[in-house]
């Protein structure tokens, strides 16, 4: 899905399969998000070069990433340099 730079920019998004070296590299933004729960997660990120291959999973130090709901509560977007009400999701 489309990412977002800020509070309303579009940012360019890559089609899997696709390409990075030093001189290219991709940012992976995710945006993890849950109503009402209490949710405990981590990324497992595939990877492969030539013939060689593995897998990175992707933590906070060894932990769990932990993401709340706080159905009912307001919630705040941070764009870069301030926090703002975040829009209401449908």
């Amino acid at each position: 899905m489309p990412g977002q730079v800020g509070s309303n920019r579009a940012a360019a998004v890559s089609d899997f399969p696709f390409r990075v070296s030093a001189d290219d590299p991709q940012v992976l933004d995710v945006d993890a998000h849950t109503a009402d729960r209490d949710v405990s997660w981590y990324l497992k990120l595939v990877w492969s070069c030539g013939d060689r291959q593995g897998a990175l999973r992707v933590d906070d130090h060894g932990r769990p990433f932990r993401t709340a709901g706080l159905k009912g509560d307001p919630t705040y977007f941070y764009d870069g340099t301030a926090w703002s009400p975040a829009p209401p999701q449908s």
